[in-house]
């Protein structure tokens, strides 16, 4: 994939990082309306933040889903047998 450019013009000076950053953030639902609008005029002119943000929803859905699924709890001999490596690494 090409390097991301950077869209700033006098008028216009949201770039490509400040894209990304928000529509990471935005799969968590914590834009302003200021920031929804940023990006969604963002997203319009440049190709690469619109497959960025769209990829970003894919794998954070995926993860969702599969921590939904699966119970990410250890064992108690899990647990303690990890105390114990770890405990063991400290004392090196």
């Amino acid at each position: 994939m090409e390097e991301l450019k950077e869209h700033k013009h006098k008028w216009y000076t949201f770039g490509c990082k400040d894209a990304t950053y928000l529509a990471t953030k935005a799969d968590y639902g914590t834009l302003t309306f200021s920031e929804k609008l940023q990006l969604n005029f963002h997203l319009i002119i440049c190709k690469y933040c619109r497959y960025f943000s769209a990829q970003n929803k894919k794998i954070n859905r995926l993860f969702r889903a599969s921590y939904e699924k699966n119970d990410l709890t250890l064992s108690l001999n899990k647990k303690e047998a990890l105390n114990q490596v770890i405990t063991e690494n400290l004392k090196k």
